[in-house]
């Protein structure tokens, strides 16, 4: 098996050509915005269009796919986030997600988001077989036209606590779906598949909203997040981190932050989870049923890097 420094350094190198490839802008972003010390300045001045934004009840109220649990407003949405850097008082419409779970059933996912090895659910055994690898991860593509998934794309609610968190030039800049399976794969594939504790340098200023579309349980795979990380101290960033976006395991977040901080969340169909993933997280790897999980990620600027939209001609099924 290998360790996290191997696991790091291939992903460090891994990332790195990537940000070569992209234009000065993104560079700069990927550079810099790591540093919560500049993340902040950039927070202070985006937010302050934010308090002139004025919500309309109504348009929440009427919103087809998402709503606040609890009694929540939007206010105390966005400030629980600020203070926390999760809240999962949110909660997906059930008739969506019946209507998601029909979807994944009917339509190819694609083993490790790869254009060439779609299957339909029935068909993971045979596909793992001819890709000769368990399958972790498999992700939809090429699905944000259905007419089921407009709603939850133009939610009102989601929108409204993106600019209050992030400033009006929020937006919504990619939505994913993606199952998760209980897979044999080694601490390369986890990694991949962000498996590990790790912060997200998505952009200058970002946000996502998680929602189970099957019931997650202990050793169901639960999204995790690290309360309070998403504010660190510039010198425990250079000191302890590096200034790096490394993978770190259990051991080294619950020494740094306590195990009260470690939150696990459970839920199901339909539960949801608001994030600052600059903030440490992870996704658990199921150990029994897989989870299918829908997010939808706002941010003031896209990058081009967050939409799961390929060339359909490049779609092939793993038979073919």
């Amino acid at each position: 098996m290998r360790d996290n420094s191997q696991i790091n350094e291939a992903s460090s190198n891994k990332r790195l050509r990537s940000t070569l490839a992209h234009d000065y802008a993104y560079l700069g972003m990927k550079i810099f915005s790591r540093i919560y010390l500049f993340k902040r300045i950039y927070l202070f001045f985006s937010r302050l269009s934010s308090r002139a934004l004025i919500s309309s009840e109504n348009n929440l109220i009427c919103d087809k796919a998402v709503e606040l649990k609890n009694n929540f407003s939007v206010s105390e949405v966005v400030e629980t986030i600020k203070k926390d850097g999760f809240c999962s008082n949110i909660q997906l419409n059930q008739d969506l997600v019946d209507d998601i779970l029909e979807f994944s059933e009917s339509n190819r996912c694609y083993a490790y988001g790869d254009s060439k090895w779609g299957f339909y659910l029935s068909q993971i055994r045979d596909c793992e077989v001819k890709l000769d690898k368990k399958i972790l991860i498999a992700n939809y593509l090429n699905y944000q036209e259905k007419n089921i998934f407009n709603n939850f794309i133009n939610s009102p609610v989601l929108t409204t606590i993106a600019k209050q968190y992030l400033g009006n030039s929020a937006r919504n800049i990619a939505t994913q779906l993606w199952w998760t399976f209980p897979a044999d794969v080694d601490a390369m594939t986890r990694s991949k598949a962000a498996h590990y504790f790790h912060r997200d340098v998505d952009a200058w200023a970002f946000i996502k909203f998680f929602f189970y579309i099957t019931p997650v349980e202990e050793g169901g795979g639960p999204h995790v997040y690290v309360k309070g990380s998403h504010r660190p101290h510039t010198s425990a960033q250079i000191f302890k981190e590096k200034l790096l976006i490394n993978r770190h395991d259990d051991t080294s977040i619950r020494a740094r932050f306590g195990d009260d901080s470690i939150s696990p969340i459970y839920g199901t169909g339909g539960a949801g989870i608001i994030a600052d993933t600059f903030g440490f997280h992870k996704g658990e790897s199921p150990e029994k049923n897989p989870r299918l999980m829908l997010c939808a990620v706002y941010a003031t600027r896209d990058y081009g890097e967050q939409e799961f939209e390929i060339d359909p001609d490049t779609l092939e099924s793993y038979d073919a």
